[in-house]
Formats: structure tokens, sequence, C-alpha cells
């Protein structure tokens, strides 16, 4: 069908009918023939500027040409709109300014901004002279407001497209043509603002807020000095009297429409302190804004605490306060230094730091903030108390996971912190004197709040105050002691604190002694014959144990004696806990406990928390909560990880669970794969001996190819399950999955990151040591091409050298072990033998471990013993260099006569075989561990080959293969330094 205006109007009225049929699936399969035509987007434009179109119709043609131009209109794109059809596009994009359907104008206003985004301002510089001309023209000759609308719909659109623009030439023309758009905003807003304030005419209200929201985004965006800029500096001045105006009337004009106005003025001056605070902190109004929101802070405080409603007005103004003011805290904090645009010479930065700290933030202020703060803000609301015994499991959940952005409470905690932190030379002592008198009795509920909030600020002081306290000596006095207290059911409250205060002190400052009484504090707010220790106090206690256990500082001997009473309590409040959340947090404290307090947990201990798992495992299937399932398979990881030789025993659960989590089939892989492949490696790690023919375990191996494509983000992880499977089950990697397995890590070696490449050598190494004989595995290593891709790997100039000698140094396992194999294999992979070896020697010295020396060294002797009797020429010219270099070798390490020194004994290849964990005397080692030892004992020749034997052997062998005349020319070769090494060695 041809394209024209008519033929494009009847497919569009066939595609946007309301039923689904072949007609209509065909006309939007013509849509898209046509979308890459010449002059379909100007007749898509052309039908829907038609008013007398119906809206249906106009309304799909809005959307394509939208799409259209989001596709087409950068040049760079194939099937480019061309340039005479953007001109004629251009020249009509404001026809459609009398539309009175508001989502046809937003459309259009997406469509002129994506335009704006490519054309201003090289092919359309007139653009904003051209908007700011039409506005004024609108308003003050023609009274158009319903143009005036639309327009100021477009510019915001523009302005938002732009200022998102870093690179090119459109924000700095944007930047240019700021003034004569602004100039004529103010203009509007002023007019309109006086209009709707005295008529109360929503239609006019509506403009004047479309004026200040194109304001609130050009004025940051288009000056990077507002300050400097007269007509900026006189609105911002108006603005505070109108959100002063506003506010005060607010029962009377209320609305949303004014609510989103004050949100609007907060949204300006917060993106002007973002942009630029120093020219914040300059203009003329800032104070009168900055003293307006502290007002508000103080007046509406008492309304705001007694609140309940979600997204209270006066509520969303005070978290604007905060943030406001905590911006302007960190800039004085900060000494001007908040962003790299920051572009103020430093008078003008010391002047307004000077401005603020002595007309502002004097010590009064700043003192009258704490107090309000304490007073009113950092207490529990009645609506927090009405929702603590209602539903105390969705109240501390919530607690937990709210930001601080969005509610009061937390936010005036966040604003504390900085406050504290800032001033804390003003505030120390204040706060610290608070702590000591402002303590009183728990006589009533409004007394025990009053005192929660005092003591919230001894939580939030931590890091400011902690040179100042002696935090052991608050314990014992006052926590305590408080702790302890039954006399009111209100108690709760303190108790709750307590453990949030040690919760954030115990990493700053606690003695070993006094955390032994906090493990007896939490033992105590945890018992379930205790009334006032309800469901809050219990989740709050073990989010602190949590925290004491997860310090580095952490002793597990001392937590020793309270372990099993822990761990019995905690499996008792899984069954008094309903909401998932509540769980989470125990099935996570259990994973760390279990963790941290590896060997010390008894057995009995262990199973009995083994045992719950299958039941809570179930139970989440039932309920669909997938969640619960994650935390289970770390619990379980813990498990096997503490039961290590006794491992065994989690398997009827384990291995099971792996297969449901990690099969890329199963409807959990997408949720649980990264949790099922931990605990994978963890049953394969700690597999003790007895279980080394474990049909699941090798089953589980077919999984292991989708894991390893599929899970590139976790390859260490999929890497090091191949590599326990290579000390728990060798023969697997001569088989079809292997060949496959090499398949994709041939693919993977030239881009591997660091810690993929690690472990990837340590598995190579491992299978060369055992299979550098195996027929199978070498046809495997051959065929997937990761023989060539190693090669490839140490001939590339742009590979690190320090990773090129770990090919190399696996490379020399298959080398020492079959010379000829290694030969041959060189040969069918087409390598440059020449520039290879040459590159090995070369590289040889930048091995810095004298174990992975004396592997490159045997292999080169190897070599060398088997290649120059078979007159492989490579063979013969590195022959001298590889003897030297042995004997510099021998005299730099001192073996004992089975060939064994001290030096080899560390920097294995297995870099994470001895981690930290075996630093610990407790912990016995795991039964990888214990398979790579044997090994290592059973096939590598590092420690049992004598390498000046060794050499001695090959020369020997060469002597006796070689005629005399050969031998003596091989010989003559080396140099002096080697001759005389060689004569007394012979």
């Amino acid at each position: 069908m041809e394209l024209s205006s008519g033929n494009l109007l009847t497919v569009l009225t066939l595609a946007s009918g309301s039923e689904r049929n072949l007609e209509q699936q065909n006309a939007e399969a013509q849509l898209k023939k046509w979308e890459v035509s010449s002059g379909y987007h100007y007749l898509l434009q052309e039908i829907y500027l038609k008013t007398e179109v119906p809206l249906q119709i106009r309304w799909l043609a809005i959307i394509c040409f939208k799409n259209g131009i989001d596709k087409y209109w950068r040049s760079s794109r194939q099937y480019a709109i061309s340039k005479e059809e953007k001109v004629q596009i251009r020249s009509r994009v404001f026809y459609l300014l009398h539309e009175q359907n508001n989502q046809l104008t937003v459309q259009n206003a997406h469509s002129v901004s994506k335009i704006a985004r490519f054309d201003f301002p090289s092919e359309w510089p007139t653009l904003l002279d051209d908007i700011a001309k039409s506005l004024d023209e609108f308003v003050f000759k023609s009274n158009d407001l319903i143009s005036t609308n639309n327009m100021l719909i477009i510019l915001n659109r523009i302005i938002k497209t732009i200022s998102m623009v870093r690179i090119g030439r459109a924000r700095h023309a944007m930047q240019s043509k700021a003034p004569i758009i602004v100039t004529i905003l103010i203009k509007l807003y002023q007019k309109f603002f006086q209009g709707w304030t005295q008529s109360l005419d929503l239609s006019l209200m509506e403009i004047c807020y479309l004026c200040l929201k194109n304001l609130r985004r050009i004025i940051p965006e288009g000056f990077e000095q507002p300050h400097k800029n007269q007509d900026v500096s006189e609105f911002l001045a108006s603005t505070v009297d109108h959100l002063q105006s506003l506010i005060q009337e607010h029962d009377k004009y209320s609305s949303d429409l004014l609510e989103r106005y004050v949100k609007c003025y907060c949204k300006l001056y917060v993106t002007i302190i973002n942009n630029n605070p120093t020219s914040f902190v300059l203009l003329p109004s800032s104070q009168k804004i900055l003293t307006t929101f502290l007002t508000l802070l103080e007046q509406r405080a008492e309304f705001i605490y007694n609140s309940s409603e979600e997204n209270d007005f006066w509520e969303i103004l005070a978290l604007k306060g905060f943030v406001i003011l905590k911006k302007i805290m960190a800039y004085i904090f900060k000494k001007g230094a908040i962003t790299l645009k920051q572009r103020n010479d430093k008078v003008e930065v010391s002047s307004a730091i000077e401005k603020l700290t002595k007309d502002f933030f004097t010590p009064d202020v700043i003192q009258h903030l704490c107090e309000l703060v304490i007073n009113w803000y950092l207490r529990l609301k009645p609506s927090d108390l009405e929702g603590w015994l209602l539903e105390p499991e969705e109240w501390v959940n919530e607690e937990l996971s709210t930001s601080w952005e969005y509610q009061i409470r937390p936010c005036a905690e966040n604003f504390y912190q900085d406050l504290i932190r800032y001033f804390s030379d003003t505030l120390t002592g204040y706060v610290i004197n608070k702590i000591s008198y402002g303590l009183v009795e728990n006589e009533s509920v409004d007394r025990i709040l009053m005192k929660d909030a005092i003591l919230c600020t001894f939580q939030l002081s931590s890091s400011a105050i902690a040179n100042s306290v002696n935090f052991d000596n608050l314990l014992h006095e006052v926590f305590i002691p408080e702790g302890l207290k039954n006399d009111l059911v209100e108690n709760k409250i303190l108790k709750r604190r307590i453990c949030l205060i040690i919760g954030e002190w115990v990493s700053v400052q606690c003695s070993r002694e006094s955390r032994i009484d906090i493990y007896k504090l939490l033992l105590n707010f945890l018992q379930p014959t205790n009334q006032i220790n309800d469901k809050v106090v219990k989740i709050a206690s073990i989010q602190t144990l949590r925290a004491i256990v997860n310090d580095w500082d952490f002793n597990k001997h001392d937590f020793q004696p309270f372990l099993n009473d822990f761990v019995k309590l905690l499996l008792n409040l899984l069954n008094e806990m309903k909401l998932t959340e509540s769980k989470l947090y125990i099935f996570n404290t259990l994973a760390v406990l279990i963790e941290r307090c590896n060997p010390l947990m008894d057995y009995q201990t262990l199973i009995d928390i083994l045992r719950i798992i299958p039941r809570y495992w179930e139970s989440s299937s039932v309920d669909n909560e997938p969640i619960i399932k994650n935390s289970l398979l770390r619990a379980l990881k813990s498990l096997t990880i503490s039961l290590n030789e006794n491992s065994a025993e989690t398997h009827a659960i384990a291995l099971p669970l792996v297969n449901s989590c990690c099969s890329e089939s199963s409807e959990l892989y997408s949720l649980l794969s990264e949790d099922g492949y931990d605990l994978w490696l963890s049953l394969l790690k700690y597999c003790p001996q007895s279980q080394l023919n474990n049909n699941q375990i090798m089953e589980l191996f077919e999984l292991i190819p989708s894991g390893l494509l599929n899970s590139t983000e976790i390859l260490p992880t999929i890497l090091s399950i191949l590599r326990s499977y290579s000390l728990y089950a060798p023969e697997l990697f001569s088989n079809k999955i292997s060949l496959e397995l090499f398949r994709v890590l041939a693919g993977y070696l030239p881009k591997m990151r660091d810690d993929a490449f690690a472990v990837f050598v340590s598995l190579l190494d491992i299978l060369l040591l055992e299979n550098s004989s195996n027929e199978s595995f070498i046809n495997n290593l051959l065929t997937s091409g990761l023989f060539s891709a190693m090669i490839d790997y140490v001939l590339d100039d742009n590979q690190s050298i320090i990773l090129c000698t770990k090919i190399y140094l696996v490379l020399s396992r298959l080398a020492k072990n079959s010379p000829e194999v290694f030969f041959r294999m060189l040969d069918i992979a087409s390598v440059d033998v020449e520039k290879f070896f040459k590159t090995w020697l070369q590289y040889y010295n930048n091995n810095g471990n004298p174990r992975n020396k004396k592997v490159n060294l045997m292999a080169l002797l190897s070599l060398t013993a088997y290649g120059v009797p078979k007159n492989i020429k490579v063979a013969l010219e590195i022959s001298a260099e590889v003897v030297k270099r042995t004997f510099y070798f021998l005299e730099e390490i001192k073996e004992n006569d089975n060939g064994s020194c001290e030096a080899y004994n560390s920097d294995f290849t297995y870099e994470d075989i001895d981690d930290y964990a075996y630093l610990d005397p407790d912990i016995k080692p795991h039964g990888e561990k214990n398979r790579y030892g044997l090994l290592l004992e059973k096939m590598d020749p590092v420690y049992k080959t004598n390498l000046l034997e060794y050499l001695k052997e090959t020369i020997m062998s060469l002597k006796t293969q070689l005629s005399n005349s050969d031998f003596n020319q091989l010989m003559s070769l080396n140099d002096g330094y080697t001759l005389d090494k060689l004569h007394a060695l012979t």
C-alpha cells in the first residue's frame, strides 16, 4: 500500500479498533513497514494536528510519532528521518497549542523535547527565544490561557530533557538563554499568583503552578550562580513570602494543588543547595528561607507528633526542612567542598560560611535545634505506641526497614547524627549533661518516652562523643539496671532502646568484661517468662546479638558459656514469630552464631538446628516466601561448615535442596541459585573421606554446565565448585561434560576477572597433576580449544605478565609429566614454538614463588631431555639457558635430600586453601584441604624430587642418548659458569 495521508488515516483507524482481529494486525504490520518510509512521520504529525479527526486515532498517531522520533530522529541511525522532513516537522510542533486534551498535549511535549535534545541549538537555535516570545504574546496580548498552559507543559519537558545532557552544546546553550526564559516566567508567575490568590480560580492556579515548576527546573540548571542574577534573587525572595502565606492559609486554600506548590518551593531550594550551596547561602533571602523552615519545625512539632496520617502535609514539610538544614550544616562542616561542580572562589566560600555561622548556626540555635529534636521528633509518637501494642512485629519490621528520607522520626535521627558530628564542640557537654541529669524516674509513659528520646541521643552520638564518655561505666551504672527493671509494662520501651544503644556502641567502645554482662542482659530480654519482654524487645535483642557476634572484637570463648542458651531461645522464638521478616532475623542470627562460634557449638545443638530446616522450607513453600529459603540455605551452609567431618549429617537435607535450587529448569533457580551454589560448594569442601562415592554428589556434576554459562556474575563460585570436584572425583573430567565445560572456559579465559582467574589456575593445576597421562582428559583439553586458549593467552602482549606466568605454571605440569604429549599438542595447535619458549624463559623471572620456579624448571628440563635427542630444534636452543637457570635456582634454594624445603610449603597455586579460618587452632582442616594435601604428597614432584639429582639425571640421559660429538656440541652451548657447575656435578 502506498504511503499517503488518506491511506495512513485509514490504517490508523483500523489499528485503533477496540476489537483484536486480523484487520487490526495487518494495519499494525503496515504501520511497522511505513515507519522507515520518507514522509511517514510528517504525515503522522499532520493527522494528530487535525482536531476533526477522532481522538482515538489522533492518540495513536501521536504515540507512533513520538516513538518514531525516539528511534529515527538522530541522523546516525539507520532509516533516519531526512533533513527536509525534520524542517517540516519542526515548523509545526507548536500548532497544537490550542489543544484542550491534556494527554495529547503531554505526548506532544515529549515529542518536542526529544527533537530539542537532538537539534538544539545547532539546527534549532531560536527554540527558547520563540517559546519566550509566544508566552509573552499569549498572556499579555491575547490572554490565551489554554495555549499558555500547553506551552508551559512543553517548556517544562524541554528544560527537563536538556538539563540531563552532560555532553554537547545543548546544556550550555540553554544556560545562555536562561535569563530570557526566566524573565518571562517570573512575570507570568507573579501575574497568575496574584490572580488566583485573589479569585481562587483553579485554572489560574494550575497555570501559575506550571510557571513555578518551570522555574524550579531552570533556575538551578540554567544559572551556575543564581545569587548574581537580580531577577532570580528577587523571585526567590518572593517565593519565601508566598511559601509563608500558603502555609499560614493552608486550611483556607486546602487542596492537593496548593500542597504541590509548597513542595515545589522546597524542591527549588534543595536543588539550588545541591548544585551550588555557596550561591544559595549568598542569596539575600537564604536566611529567611532557613528561618522559615526552622520556625515551621518549631510551630508544627506538636501537631506532627500527634498526627497518625501517612504522608501528612506538615510532616512532609518538616522532612524537607530537616533535609535543607542538613545540607547546609554539611556545607559548613566540609568548608564548601560539597560537589565537583563547586566553582566559587575561596572568598565567596569563606563569606558564605561566615554568614551561616554568625547569623544562623549560633551556639544558641544549635542547642535549640538539639532540644527541639529531642523533645518532639525523637520521641515515639502515640501512633507508634498504638502500632507497637496492636501489631508489634509489623511495627518493628517497619522501623528496621524505613528509609530516613520518608518518615519524620528516622529523618530526625539522621539529622541529629549530623548535628552532633558537625557541632560536637558545642553539643558534647550538652548531650552528656542531658544523659546525666535528664534520666528521671519512670513515673509515667510521658517520662519514659522522654527518657527514651534522651537515650536515643546517646545511641546516635557514638562516633562523636566516644572520647568524652566511659561506656562501660554507663553500661553498669545506667543501662543494665534500667534494663532489669520490671516495675512498669512501659519499661519495654527502654529495654528496646538499651538494645539499640548496645548495638551501636559495642563496636565503638566496649570492654571484654562488659560484653559478658551484655550477654547476660540479652538472655534476660529473650526469656519467654517475662511479660515485659514482648516481641519488639526480643527482635531488638536478636538484632543486637547479631551485631555483637559480627563485631571484629568478638571473642567466641567468652561467649561459649551462653551459646547453647541463646540457640535454644532463638529456636523457641521461631514458633512465636509470625512474620517472615521476624523469622529472617532469627535465621540470619543463627547463621552468624554458627559461623563465628565454629567449632564451639556442640554436635547436638547443631543437629537440633538442622532438624528444623525441612519444616520451615516446606512451610515457606506453602506461604510462598522464597526469602525464607535464602536464609535457610545460608544457615545450612553455616551448619555444614561447623559440622566439618560430620557434615554428612546435612546431606539428606542439603543435597536435594541444591539440586532443586541449581537446576536451570527449577522455578527456584532465579531466586535461590546463588545461595544454592554457595551451599553446594561448602558441601563439597567439607565432605569427609567416607562420602567420596556419594551418588547424589556425583550426579550434581551434571548441573555445572548451565551454571557456568548462566551465572557469570558468580563465576569464582562456579569455578570453585569445579575445583572441589577435581579433588573429590577427578574421573569426572574425562567425560563429555568436561569437554563442554572446557569449551566454555576457553571462551571466558581471555577476559576473565582476576578473582575467577585465580580459581581457574588452581583448578587446572590440580587436574593436570592428576591427569597428565590420561588420554581422554588430554583429548578434551585439545578438542575443547582450552589448550589453544591458554597458549594464546601467554602469547598475548596485552595480558598481565604475572597472570601469564601462572598459565605457564599450569602448562609446566603437563610438560613435566608428558613431554612427548606436550610437543605433540603444540604441533596440533599450530603454535609458534620458538616464540612460546622464548616468552616462557622471559617470563620465568617474574615468578616470585620458589615452588613455582621449581615446577617451571622441572618441566623445561623434561622437555629438553626429550626434545634434544629427537632433534627438536627449540629444545636444543633453550637447553643451555634452562641448565644455567637451574643452577642459579639451586644456589638460592637449599633443598634437603628428598628435594623439599621450607620455601615450598606456602603460596600454593590453590591460594585460598589456607584462608584465615585455619589461623584459628580450634578449627580442624576440612575434607578438601586434606584431599589437596594428599594430592600434593602423592603426585607433586616438587616435594619428592631433588632438583640437583633431576638435573644430573637429565644430563646423563642426554649423554646416553646422544653420540659423543653431539653431546660435546650440546655442552659447548653452555657458558663458563654452567660448564664449571656441570663438571662438578658429573
